[in-house]
């Protein structure tokens, strides 16, 4: 279950992308502050995020949207290890899609193989194939594997 991220649940957020920011830290460059903690994208207005919550009340991923640009953004996502290859990452963006419907657009950072099969798969599902799929600079990131769509569900 897809819940809104708010004051009663931040703090499971902030645990959960502390392993997301790890995960990626060879990639990205980020380095833990003085605490050895990362910092994170804040949740706002233009960040809204998500956790997916098991049944028995697990909490088992996130997801934060940049939903204040031309284009809606997947800042970040994140499934636990335990989770993944079980589909669980596909109904977390089919709800974030289905949620906001408009135009998107899913970036994946170079290096990023596992995700980048991940975000092609997910999206030519969603969209029956009718997305464009290219590499492109990116001001945060350098040059990015970028997917466009739009979600009109």
């Amino acid at each position: 279950m897809l819940i809104h991220i708010d004051n009663s649940n931040l703090e499971c957020y902030f645990n959960l992308s502390q392993h997301y920011e790890a995960d990626f830290s060879s990639l990205t460059g980020k380095r833990p502050n003085y605490r050895g903690l990362y910092d994170v994208t804040p949740i706002n207005p233009t960040h809204p995020g998500f956790l997916w919550v098991l049944p028995d009340g697990t909490p088992a991923g996130f997801i934060v949207l940049d939903i204040g640009k031309e284009r809606l953004d997947i800042a970040e996502f994140y499934v636990i290890p335990t989770e993944r290859n079980k589909g669980l990452g596909r109904k977390m963006a089919f709800a974030a899609f289905d949620k906001y419907p408009g135009k998107w657009q899913v970036r994946q950072i170079s290096g990023a193989e596992k995700a980048y099969a991940f975000w092609v798969s997910v999206i030519s599902q969603y969209t029956s194939g009718d997305f464009t799929n290219a590499t492109e600079p990116d001001e945060e990131w350098g040059s990015v594997r970028i997917q466009k769509f739009i979600s009109i569900r």
